[in-house]
């Protein structure tokens, strides 16, 4: 059994401020019967949503908004590919130029001879090093925002790549956040020797679990994948925690647990209703098509807390492959 990260004194702190970060919320209502008992929960009134359904992605018409499709069907064998990544060179010496935020993305587009000749390695690595990932932060809704983000060129080839999936498991994994020797923290990739200025960390962690998220919900993952992710949102949040007051539960912690929260809620078919509320809460997913907007939620410091347990207890039974099934709810 993994030592439970919500024990970190400053996640605790910050949960109250990322209650507004997290969910659409509302006053409570006193006259609210309460709701089923979960473990580890407080005696707040809190009702289970109705009509959740795990089998419907949790970005379900999202496509309609963005104009693609996440993930498509289509796979593009990638085996023969060998091309070198992408620098963005041309971005960095004429950003200066640039009218308007759309000119500043049309520099960061790969050339297409380029992107059709690229490894898928070099491939997940030129998207993570994409200047304007953190974008998906400008939005009032994060979702959205991520899926703009993805609509550069590259993370559009590499949804379509046979091994797209696989090489983004595989970067999220690499990815840590160590102290350097002046006291600060960088996004590092071990094997690239390639760090992110520390004004930047936040971003890149955060997107790429943003990114990973989209492609569980659409099913790229199989159950021994699932479970070494699992694993890995775990190192993350650990690696976090090392940072104590450094990096915050709103900066940096809760990304890696909103993937969670998507892993759980999609796979772990022993979640009740009212555990999948919970989830569903935590997300922030309400108001988006195809779904009513909780509006009156009772969603409390304390109810992000019991949230946050419910994933950790659940990616503790992933991780120890009780869940190995391809089948959802």
């Amino acid at each position: 059994m993994r030592h439970n990260p919500l024990f970190n004194i400053t996640v605790i702190a910050a949960l109250a401020a990322a209650t507004m970060m997290l969910c659409c919320c509302g006053d409570s209502k006193k006259d609210e019967p309460d709701g089923p008992d979960v473990p580890g929960t407080t005696d707040e009134q809190y009702q289970p949503l109705t009509g959740l359904d795990p089998n419907v992605p949790l970005f379900n018409g999202y496509d309609r908004i963005v104009g693609y499709t996440l993930w498509p069907a289509e796979n593009k064998a990638d085996a023969s590919l060998t091309g070198e990544g992408f620098s963005y060179d041309y971005w960095y010496e004429h950003k200066g130029e640039a009218k308007s935020l759309e000119g500043l993305l049309d520099m960061c587009e790969v050339p297409q001879e380029t992107l059709d000749d690229m490894s898928t390695h070099n491939l997940v690595l030129t998207c993570f090093m994409h200047p304007y990932n953190s974008i998906y932060n400008a939005y009032d809704n994060q979702y959205i925002g991520i899926m703009s983000a993805m609509k550069a060129n590259c993370w559009q080839e590499l949804m379509v790549r046979e091994t797209g999936g696989d090489n983004l498991l595989d970067l999220y994994c690499e990815l840590t956040y160590p102290l350097t020797h002046d006291g600060t923290f960088h996004t590092y990739l071990s094997y690239l020797n390639y760090q992110k200025e520390a004004a930047d960390n936040y971003f890149s962690l955060s997107a790429l679990s943003l990114v990973a998220m989209t492609a569980v919900d659409s099913k790229v993952y199989s159950p021994e994948q699932l479970t070494r992710l699992a694993g890995e949102i775990f190192n993350k949040i650990e690696n976090i925690n090392k940072a104590g007051e450094l990096l915050s539960y709103v900066g940096a912690m809760r990304y890696p647990f909103l993937l969670g929260a998507a892993i759980a809620y999609r796979f772990d078919h022993s979640l009740s209703p009212l555990e999948l509320s919970y989830l569903y809460d935590l997300t922030g997913f309400q108001g988006i098509p195809g779904h009513d907007p909780a509006t009156d939620r009772y969603f409390t410091a304390e109810n992000v807390t019991t949230a946050l347990n419910i994933v950790t207890r659940s990616l503790e039974r992933i991780e120890q492959g009780s869940l190995l099934t391809n089948t959802q709810h």
